[in-house]
């Protein structure tokens, strides 16, 4: 109880929230970040159209994988409705956003869980870094609660024409079936009582039972096959563990630029009692501890987890990582993100891990993430 009054006097205090605003509405203008699409040979046309399309300089985000094709326009600018962004050429994600993705290491042979996965942008960004190619054995699972968003990030990755086959995008298979073989490669290393079996749904024709009760071939889909999932993952194998598990988790939102931008429009005192209710605090600290913890089990030993918010509070971050550290002693480990002495991400908090990152509009020019790296052991 004391811990989370502790937290609770963090959130009280809107200083830190106010600043955040002030420096975002008046300061440096966050940039409005874009990525283009890699299947696009050559992307100079693309940038072109855009500069035209918005009125605004397209410039390579260079901190970011140049492979990666991430790229900033002005603030003001809206790709929404320009032929790039109707065509699939171009989507809209946050590049503080993608470095989540990016510190999962993910390889073309991953079976990756992308939790929380909606609107779809970390997802389509996973199955582009497997690739299509016919030995690319990986996919990416997507999950989330909601069928609307589940059905957003569907739409995401059809309109941004991903090119994953058999994962997302156009290409997509139903959830249901597919005429993958059990022990096709999307199936290695998995018995067949590991895979679900999809029962005919035949009726009976002319009043004819008979017909219906005839066996048919049933259809399957490897477990291990991409697909999107509302709810919970339910796995009784130890063969069909992750090796790479992305924790999106639920949060206070309060890193958002859309959403501190409301502090102006609402008031803090209001923008407080919406967001920061205490009730309502514990009970996104409980979901919180309870999303990494279970969706850990689903990892592989020797997998990746990489849990991220888009909130700056210690109590949504930190807090939640040495819990779990503590709980899982012996299990888990935290890692170094490869690569992140090239990222622009604020100062660790007093006392806390370098390796546990934090971007802020301030000191990155990005909304808020933060971000840590686990290591199952």
């Amino acid at each position: 109880m004391e811990e989370r009054q502790r937290g609770h006097n963090q959130v009280t205090n809107g200083n830190q929230f106010k600043s955040a605003v002030k420096q975002a509405e008046v300061g440096s203008r966050i940039p409005r970040f874009i990525r283009i699409n890699p299947s696009r040979a050559d992307p100079n046309p693309v940038i072109e159209a855009l500069a035209k399309e918005t009125g605004s300089t397209c410039t390579s985000v260079d901190w970011m994988p140049r492979e990666m094709r991430f790229y900033s326009l002005d603030s003001s600018a809206r790709i929404s409705g320009c032929p790039a962004y109707e065509c699939g050429d171009v989507y809209g994600i946050d590049v503080a956003s993608a470095v989540a993705v990016i510190a999962l290491g993910v390889e073309s042979n991953d079976h990756v869980l992308d939790l929380c996965c909606a609107p779809g942008g970390k997802m389509c960004l996973i199955a582009d870094i497997q690739g299509n190619s016919d030995d690319v054995v990986g996919t990416v699972t997507g999950v989330d609660i909601s069928r609307a968003r589940i059905s957003t990030c569907k739409a995401y990755g059809t309109s941004f024409d991903v090119h994953a086959p058999l994962r997302v995008g156009k290409w997509t298979r139903p959830a249901s079936i597919s005429d993958e073989p059990a022990d096709s490669h999307a199936n290695t290393s998995k018995s067949d009582s590991d895979t679900p079996a999809i029962p005919s749904k035949r009726k009976a024709v002319n009043g004819d039972e008979n017909l219906a009760r005839k066996p048919i071939q049933t259809k399957v889909k490897p477990f291990h096959a991409t697909k999107l999932v509302i709810g919970d993952l339910q796995i009784k194998s130890a063969a069909l563990l992750y090796d790479k598990v992305l924790v999106d988790a639920e949060c206070t939102h309060d890193g958002s630029i859309a959403h501190l931008k409301k502090c102006n429009e609402m008031g803090w005192e209001k923008f407080k009692a919406t967001f920061f209710d205490p009730a309502k605090m514990d009970n996104l600290e409980t979901l919180q501890r309870g999303l990494i913890s279970n969706w850990f089990r689903l990892l592989k030993p020797g997998g990746i987890l990489v849990y991220s918010t888009c909130s700056f509070l210690k109590r949504q971050n930190e807090d939640i990582i040495n819990w779990f550290l503590t709980a899982n002693t012996g299990c888990a480990v935290l890692e170094a993100v490869p690569g992140s002495d090239k990222f622009p991400v604020a100062k660790a908090l007093a006392g806390e891990s370098p390796c546990m990152l934090r971007f802020t509009p301030t000191a990155s020019n990005t909304s808020g993430l933060f971000l840590a790296r686990i290591r199952k052991i």
